[in-house]
């Protein structure tokens, strides 16, 4: 799930676009305590920006936003 973090962004700068990415094969790209990624074949694939709502709750608005990255997932 996601974390509370996007929420507060979103609330303090409603003016920024948050675009949702998902990103295939990050495991195999960028391993777990790497910081430089490896060079292999990935798919970024985005999504239109979401829009803050200020008066949606913060659950229905991570709701979305997950639902919006889990949308991009191929199958």
């Amino acid at each position: 799930p996601f974390k509370s973090g996007l929420h507060h962004l979103a609330r303090q700068r409603p003016d920024a676009a948050l675009v949702p990415v998902h990103v295939d094969n990050l495991n195999r790209i960028l391993p777990k305590g790497e910081f430089l990624a490896i060079p292999l074949l990935s798919c970024l694939s985005f999504g239109p920006p979401l829009s803050f709502d200020p008066g949606e709750a913060r659950e229905a608005f991570l709701r979305r936003a997950e639902e919006a990255v889990r949308s991009l997932r191929r199958p």
